[in-house]
């Protein structure tokens, strides 16, 4: 029969033991995650999206802080005080140096503009919109630029438009400034926007709401592969599926018109698979009665 003191030593050294195991195991659970945040952290492209438009300021993306939230949302609060203020804002690890100041001085410049979008991210800021103040968007753009982090490329599409200028005038300028160096683009043989292509139309079918007497032809085209029979076919599916999506978003079908030029209309003459992927898109025309 084992002695009291025998299994006493023998429960000891058994939870010694697995008290070391379950030490090791949260040590490692520990550095998993530990690796698994930094792995996360470094992985996400810090990105963020400043939209102002019908008295609205929406602020998307993301924060290098607490303190840097607070600083967007005070300049916000004093350069856009009659406007409503959307936030959705999170918080990365490891952000580019510099981010807060780029980010403050973006917003600084879209304040200078009746109505813009602005996307920043690491290697770029984009500024569209129309101005009603050319002197004062100059000034806070030029302050933004001399400002910008090494490597940063500063892209600006920024139509003026006198305050005096007609609706149809400020809805077509508008139209242009959101569609002036950005396309809708298709793979091969289809008919389905990629997941980048929503913005576009998303921003269209704002401006026509905003416009009630535009309408928008909306025009497909393919690239030279395949027979021209059906290439005018896929291009107007094409022009019909962002139609149809557009009409999902509030538009009225009467205001849309779907058209199909096949390949008789391509933006780049050659034959290469980046000026067949350029010539497969939709182009954007709005016009007035």
């Amino acid at each position: 029969m084992l002695s009291v003191s025998l299994v006493r030593r023998t429960l000891l050294v058994c939870a010694a033991i697995l008290a070391a195991i379950l030490l090791s195991t949260l040590n490692s659970t520990g550095k998993a995650r530990e690796q698994i945040a930094a792995a996360e952290s470094v992985s996400i492209t810090p990105r963020i999206r400043f939209e102002y438009e019908n008295s609205t300021l929406t602020i998307t993306g993301d924060t290098s802080s607490v303190a840097h939230e607070a600083i967007l949302r005070q300049a916000a609060l004093e350069l856009f005080p009659h406007a409503r203020h959307d936030f959705e804002l999170r918080q990365l690890q490891v952000m580019p140096p510099g981010w807060a100041l780029l980010t403050e001085l973006t917003l600084r410049a879209v304040a200078q503009t009746y109505s813009a979008t602005a996307t920043i991210d690491e290697s770029k800021v984009i500024v569209r919109g129309i101005t009603l103040q050319k002197t004062a968007w100059d000034e806070a753009a030029a302050r933004l630029e001399k400002n910008l982090p090494a490597g940063t490329e500063f892209l600006q599409e920024v139509i003026e438009l006198h305050p005096g200028a007609s609706l149809e005038i400020q809805c077509a300028a508008l139209f242009q400034s959101t569609l002036q160096g950005r396309r809708v683009e298709f793979p091969q043989d289809s008919t389905e926007l990629g997941s980048t292509a929503f913005s576009i139309p998303d921003e269209l079918i704002e401006i026509v709401a905003d416009c009630p007497a535009a309408t928008v032809a909306i025009t497909g085209h393919t690239d030279a592969s395949g027979n021209e029979s059906n290439n005018q076919q896929l291009s107007e599916a094409r022009a019909i599926s962002v139609m149809t999506y557009m009409i999902a978003g509030g538009v009225a079908a009467v205001r849309l018109q779907p058209i199909g030029a096949g390949s008789s209309a391509p933006l780049l003459d050659e034959n290469s698979a980046h000026a067949r992927q350029v010539n497969r898109r939709i182009e954007f025309a709005i016009s007035f009665p």
